[in-house]
């Protein structure tokens, strides 16, 4: 096959896209990973390892060392292993490279625990579904209705496409089109690319120079994933309100709500376009995001919940905390499937805008 010459800026924008497709269908092929290798579990052993050092402590200060430590463990880790893996042929390195991004969101999950809940209410198996509700919401659940099971599923569904999809791919776009900007504007790579035995489907392909920036650079848009997969992940360890917790989850909380300020908004614009698109009420999700958005302790979660309640015309409600939207209809079942699609199509607004502006970029630049 004939050998390709790829310069530096065309390299960045196919690696993005590339490691980025190879972690999507990884996610919908295989799902999660199992637990002794899923990046993400072995995170939580880390953080769980240093808060029984620290908690003793009781301190604000304790939280912030938490999130230092786990995070520099992580990177020195995750550069090792990238030294390592840089030395096999290119093909398979970008595999191993969307393999290892793939762990940052889980669309594939999330989206089908809501269904499998939804198919239990339907079914009248409510224990079951008691108990799957309780691996995504903190709350008690033993003693929830029907209507709160509902109302918990589509409040975790609608929470979790800021917290576990979007923001992480938020991280790694922008870092990534900066990274392609920079290399397009100042030319700071100086042909630090150089591979002599590229043919056109990379089957044949030598290894990788283990020094070259460009592969390194789109390795820390990953790492910059990771490290809000971290500071979520202390969040939902760490970031209770209760005596035990107060202190060293007031710096992990903190952290996790600054990430997601932004993706969370995005997230709620994106969710009253998709409501528009599939045909759901998008005036009132306006209405309830402006109105409710605000309601939740968290500055963040309230912007797709408000707007999916507004979007499903339901009430959701967590007891002694917040109750969004207005009980337009009375909340059933299928209102998870309902939240399901909205949910789908939010998701898919933003990758699709992601590829937009590598296209935009690719063609203009």
């Amino acid at each position: 096959m004939p050998n390709i010459l790829l310069n530096n800026f065309n390299v960045c924008i196919y690696l993005l896209f590339t490691v980025f497709i190879i972690a999507l269908f990884t996610d919908f092929i295989i799902g999660e990973l199992p637990n002794n290798l899923h990046v993400v579990v072995l995170i939580g052993k880390l953080i769980d390892f240093f808060k029984k050092l620290l908690i003793k402590y009781n301190t604000y200060f304790s939280g912030l060392l938490v999130t230092i430590f786990v995070v520099i463990i992580f990177l020195l880790i995750s550069e090792i292993l990238y030294r390592i893996f840089i030395h096999l042929p290119i093909l398979i390195f970008v595999f191993v490279l969307g393999l290892f991004f793939s762990s940052t969101f889980s669309i594939k999950l999330l989206l089908n625990t809501a269904e499998s809940i939804r198919i239990k209410l339907e079914n009248n198996e409510f224990e079951q579904a008691r108990t799957e509700v309780s691996y995504l919401v903190s709350r008690p659940t033993r003693n929830l209705s029907r209507s709160y099971i509902i109302s918990a599923t589509i409040e975790s569904l609608t929470e979790n496409v800021t917290d576990s999809i979007i923001s992480p791919l938020f991280y790694y776009f922008v870092f990534g089109f900066l990274i392609i900007l920079i290399n397009y504007y100042n030319n700071i790579f100086d042909n630090s690319f150089v591979v002599n035995n590229i043919s056109l489907f990379l089957f044949n392909s030598g290894g990788i120079p283990a020094n070259d920036l460009t592969f390194h650079l789109i390795f820390i848009c990953i790492m910059i994933a990771f490290i809000y997969r971290i500071i979520n992940t202390e969040d939902a360890m760490l970031g209770y309100k209760t005596e035990e917790l107060r202190k060293i989850g007031f710096f992990p909380a903190i952290f996790d709500d600054i990430l997601n300020f932004i993706p969370a908004r995005i997230a709620g614009v994106l969710m009253v376009i998709a409501s528009k698109i599939i045909g759901m009420d998008s005036k009132n999700a306006i209405y309830i995001l402006k109105r409710d958005a605000k309601k939740c302790e968290s500055p963040n979660s309230g912007y797709t919940m408000a707007t999916a309640a507004g979007a499903l015309g339901i009430q959701l409600i967590k007891k002694d905390n917040y109750i969004l939207g207005d009980p337009l209809k009375f909340i059933e079942p299928f209102d998870i499937r309902r939240a399901y699609n909205l949910s789908r199509w939010t998701i898919f607004l933003f990758i699709l805008i992601q590829f937009i502006i590598l296209f935009i970029i690719l063609i203009v630049l």
